[in-house]
């Protein structure tokens, strides 16, 4: 039978989840209306997730790994 998946790593796979459940946090209502330094919570989770994200998958994705 044909696999139409490639394994994930175990890194990967935490990398993932990290990502995600970093992203449902990021959405909750609760955050729209805090504000740090006159910016609203949510724009620094935003922009926390947009450096997080790709240094992240770079740096799991970069190491030497079992492959």
């Amino acid at each position: 039978m044909l696999k139409s998946f490639f394994p994930m790593d175990r890194a990967e796979a935490l990398a993932l989840a990290f990502l995600v459940a970093f992203s449902v946090f990021s959405f909750l209502p609760a955050w729209r209306s805090e504000e740090i330094a006159g910016m609203a919570v949510f724009g620094w989770l935003m922009a926390a997730l947009m450096v997080l994200s790709p240094a992240l998958a770079l740096w799991v994705f970069g190491r030497p790994g079992k492959r």
